[in-house]
């Protein structure tokens, strides 16, 4: 398929390969300050037969690059991925990705009923595109500190216990999860976290899904999940983890309706990755459900954990969704 963009140079687009990966990595240089994610993702997005990546080029340069994640049964997908070279930008050719990107799957993948997406607060030209292209769903605050292998509790992870001032119940791994589960965490949820068919979405690393069974049974396979159940209420978290050029990424998402329990779960998840990885500069990057938690969890990594805070203001994830 071919197109132009805002300069009248020719685009064409094409899926991407396993062969892409250097020209891909090429225009992603410097993107999110080089903690990208992209370069651990790429080979699996082009393996996983629920991930389509889409290329433009111009002549047979590769200049921009949007992936597409089908969920809920090939009904919906998330954006992902969005890249365009630094001499293409301000072109058109994002915009022109997209518009290859629905149509392609309304051809080739016609179940697909609603397109999702996220956006980072402090990327204000991007998301002020999709407040005018999509619907606003909700939003989460965004906390995100780092530390290297040299901090008390990083040298021996064992020590995480003794900040855990709670009588709370230990976060266990998620066993089963059934409809009634999902009702209990519900709860937990942002208010605003429903679609236009009405059922409740969870963002996991930046991706918003359906709180269901079938997708916390997916998601297993690269998320490290734990529950907790106190007094009534039932509390989930997810995190995963991957390297990127300059740091270690941890990826956490907490629900549940009071901070002991948030920083029960968080605890649990640090001590993970410190054991695993114990030499790595860590960068832990949370999503927590209510904006009154915000101050105390930021306290928590700040001057508790001696973190050092990667974002000069607070941050948050917002989400979107339209029907394609």
């Amino acid at each position: 398929m071919a197109d132009k963009n805002s300069a009248g140079v020719d685009l064409t687009f094409r899926l991407a390969s396993h062969q892409d990966y250097d020209a891909v990595m090429r225009i992603s240089e410097g993107v999110y300050d080089d903690r990208d994610y992209l370069p651990a993702f790429f080979h699996r997005y082009i393996d996983d037969p629920d991930v389509v990546v889409f290329l433009a080029l111009v002549g047979d340069q590769v200049v921009g690059l949007k992936a597409a994640i089908l969920t809920e049964g090939g009904t919906a997908f998330i954006v992902k991925a969005a890249r365009v070279a630094p001499d293409w930008r301000g072109q058109g050719i994002d915009g022109k990705l997209s518009g290859h990107q629905d149509e392609w799957l309304r051809q080739n993948r016609p179940a697909v009923r609603y397109k999702r997406a996220t956006g980072f607060s402090l990327a204000e030209v991007a998301v002020a595109i999709l407040k005018k292209k999509m619907r606003h769903l909700f939003s989460m605050p965004f906390i995100e500190y780092q530390c290297g292998p040299g901090l008390w509790w990083r040298q021996d992870p064992a020590q995480l216990a003794q900040l855990d001032t709670t009588v709370l119940p230990d976060a266990v791994p998620l066993q089963d999860a059934d409809d009634d589960f999902c009702t209990a965490v519900q709860k937990c949820l942002p208010a605003e976290a429903r679609g236009y068919d009405g059922k409740p979405i969870i963002l996991v690393d930046w991706d918003p899904y359906i709180l269901c069974p079938t997708n916390l049974q997916r998601l297993q396979e690269h998320n490290t999940i734990y529950i907790l159940r106190n007094e009534g209420e039932t509390s989930l978290s997810l995190s995963t983890t991957y390297p990127t050029p300059t740091v270690r990424i941890l990826c956490c998402q907490v629900y549940a309706s009071n901070l002991s329990t948030v920083l029960k779960h968080v605890l649990k998840h640090l001590e993970d990755v410190c054991i695993a990885y114990p030499t790595e500069v860590i960068c832990v990057s949370v999503f927590v459900p209510q904006y009154e938690l915000e101050d105390s969890v930021h306290g928590f990594f700040g001057d508790t954990l001696q973190m050092e805070h990667v974002h000069p203001c607070r941050t948050e994830g917002l989400v979107f969704e339209s029907e394609l």
